[in-house]
């Protein structure tokens, strides 16, 4: 008997198919005049952090305040400032047609359709969000859940997060909310590519680009694996900017924007991804699709495997499992370094026991059983996000 999963990963890396000039995928979608049918999540994320703080972000901003605020009555004035200005940023941003967030010649070209709005963006762009949320609020456990709030941007701390790429996502998860694909998030890509094809393009499958041709330090056309050569007025990477200047340019010349870029940002962590089918009775009726695990210890919050990301898709969408089943994506930072040099043997060995420690932590902080009720179970090890 086959049993079928969808193996997919958390709706958080998809931007958010809902409302506003931030949701790019949206505007795709609609580019090639397409729509997808999609769920509202009601809880961006449910928080499980020290000291048994519960919070859920509630697709609602009030009820989220709310939340907050009785968890910390004595910081309620500090907390509506913090996120009000998180808001001012976010509503400077949504004016302007999204093209970069790390520009500032981008947005100075903006300047005179929106003078105010970048105004606003240029004051804060060298700012962190940590230091904007010490103006005004003071509880240590607070602060450190703004941590915790920043590493989900950023997998990194708040002194370390933009204050405007916090704004984005602190904001647009109310605004635009959290809207699942039906069937899954590989639908986006097939709608796309339907979409792309009916409006007169050609996708070409299995025919990976190896390098961007140049001509005079100017792009010029592809180079294909197969060997086949295209050219054109303008050329476009949709890989990470590491991956085209690093390998499908490797060895020219980076411009001194890419240059100033790398000195500047740090490469995201690598994350061990566990893939599970478990038996639907393990988890109560009402669990939240999305979870953030920190349960002991906040200094732990950016240690690798210090902090467990959650997702239940099948609490929004039970299509994706088979009847009485559900889908668990779960992940943790893991630094590569870890694993290089393992033989294969003491590698696959190394993997199994890491996730046996991450569902134990999961089976006692959330669901009891949860091991015994385990169908399926797939473990990855991603190098890192810019791959």
């Amino acid at each position: 008997m086959l049993i079928a999963f969808v193996v997919i990963s958390s709706s958080h890396f998809v931007f958010k198919c809902g409302q506003g000039n931030l949701n790019l995928i949206t505007q795709a979608l609609a580019a090639v005049g397409c729509k997808m049918q999609v769920i509202p999540d009601p809880t961006t994320v449910h928080f499980h952090l020290p000291s048994n703080l519960s919070v859920r972000v509630h697709r609602q901003y009030g009820e989220f305040i709310a939340e907050l605020t009785k968890n910390f009555p004595h910081e309620k004035e500090g907390i509506l400032k913090f996120y009000n200005e998180c808001w001012k940023i976010f509503n400077a941003l949504n004016s302007l047609e999204l093209k970069s967030l790390e520009e500032p010649i981008y947005l100075f070209g903006q300047f005179f359709q929106k003078p105010l709005e970048c105004l606003t963006l240029a004051y804060y762009l060298p700012q962190n969000a940590g230091d904007i949320a010490r103006k005004y609020i003071k509880d240590p456990q607070l602060l450190s859940f703004i941590d915790a709030e920043c590493f989900i941007v950023s997998t990194v701390n708040a002194l370390q997060t933009p204050m405007i790429n916090a704004s984005m996502v602190l904001c647009d998860r109310h605004f635009g909310g959290i809207n699942y694909p039906v069937g899954g998030v590989g639908g986006i890509a097939k709608s796309l590519a339907k979409g792309l094809v009916e409006n007169g393009s050609e996708i070409l499958y299995k025919a990976n680009v190896t390098s961007i041709i140049l001509a005079q330090g100017k792009a010029v056309g592809v180079k294909l694996s197969d060997g086949r050569e295209f050219f054109a007025k303008t050329i476009v990477s949709n890989a990470t900017r590491w991956d085209t200047f690093g390998k499908l340019l490797k060895g020219e010349e980076l411009p001194k924007e890419e240059v100033n870029f790398q000195k500047v940002y740090v490469k995201a962590p690598s994350f061990l991804s566990i893939h599970m089918g478990v038996k639907a009775e393990v988890l109560p009726p009402d669990t939240d699709c999305h979870h953030f695990v920190l349960e002991n210890d906040w200094t732990r919050l950016e240690e690798p495997y210090g902090s467990i990301f959650l997702s239940i898709p099948t609490m929004l969408d039970a299509s994706l499992a088979p009847e009485g089943r559900h889908i668990l994506h779960i992940f943790t930072t893991s630094p590569i370094e870890d694993w290089k040099g393992l033989p294969l043997k003491d590698y696959e060995a190394k993997k199994e026991l890491v996730a046996d420690e991450i569902i134990s932590r999961l089976e006692k902080k959330l669901f009891p059983g949860l091991k015994s009720s385990i169908v399926f179970k797939e473990v990855r090890l991603f190098p890192h996000f810019t791959e």
